[in-house]
């Protein structure tokens, strides 16, 4: 083979590889931050009276979830058991949203 076939199979590769991890951290962001809408959604239904006090609590879980589940979703690339954990924590607030009161 020649050098120049050699070196442009490895540059496709390597884009090919930048643009899966690249889709692959458009979808983490995407689902992560769906995820913080739920939160905040099913923050807002809790018991309490003052929705000030609603928002600043669904504000506070958001902000110390919505960074690790980024990390772990795009961490995890082996397999995607990282976007497999993010799209259950989804799921999970999808589900405590969509519950009745």
């Amino acid at each position: 083979m020649s050098d120049s076939l050699v070196s442009g199979t490895k540059a496709a590769q390597k884009r090919k590889a930048v643009l899966r991890r690249l889709a692959l951290l458009a979808g983490v962001c995407a689902v992560c931050f769906l995820t913080a809408h739920l939160i905040m959604l099913a923050a807002l239904r809790l018991p309490y009276e003052d929705t000030r006090l609603k928002t600043d609590l669904g504000g506070m879980l958001v902000a110390a979830l919505l960074p690790v589940l980024v990390l772990m979703g795009f961490a995890g690339r082996r397999h995607l058991w990282g976007i497999t954990l993010c799209l259950l924590a989804c799921g999970a607030a999808a589900l405590t949203a969509l519950l009745p009161r």
